[in-house]
């Protein structure tokens, strides 16, 4: 027999979300159908001043700047259709050698980056036990900290 009681099954509640609903709305209507702030507020259902100070608010602005980068992340397709459209079509001769150059660059720039893991911040922590006493390449550092030195100061 288990000692747990039913509240230990539920899964722990995380912060509330600080946006409401109407704030969820000012957004959409800001990001994905390309509304004015007062436009989206009246749409949203609060007033323009309410509108302002969420545009004041970082958390808000957070939410905002993460719903403009899913934007453009869902347009890039799109785009670079359309600029085969400019480029296969006859009347402006110059908007079509635009495309080309720039589906051109675009290619070459998907081919030589290849998609990285490395993140700026990272600590990485090495136990003097397992420490090589090899030199270093050129430019390389290693910061030694320990618990052990702590304990002495």
């Amino acid at each position: 027999m288990t000692d747990e009681t039913e509240d230990d099954l539920l899964p722990e509640l995380a912060t509330p979300d600080p946006m409401t609903p109407k704030r969820r709305a000012l957004i959409d209507g800001m990001v994905w159908r390309g509304l004015k702030l007062t436009e989206a507020a009246i749409e949203a259902g609060m007033t323009e001043r309410n509108a302002r100070m969420c545009a004041q608010d970082p958390t808000f602005r957070a939410a905002l700047n993460m719903e403009m980068a899913a934007f453009k992340a869902s347009q890039r397709p799109r785009n670079v259709h359309r600029l085969a459209e400019l480029r296969d079509q006859n009347e402006a001769k110059g908007a079509a050698v635009q495309a080309i150059r720039v589906l051109e660059d675009l290619a070459q720039q998907a081919d030589a980056a290849p998609p990285s893991d490395v993140r700026p911040g990272i600590v990485v922590i090495i136990s003097r036990d397992y420490l090589q006493s090899e030199p270093l390449g050129s430019g390389a550092q290693i910061l030694l900290s320990d618990s052990r030195d702590e304990d002495q100061t």
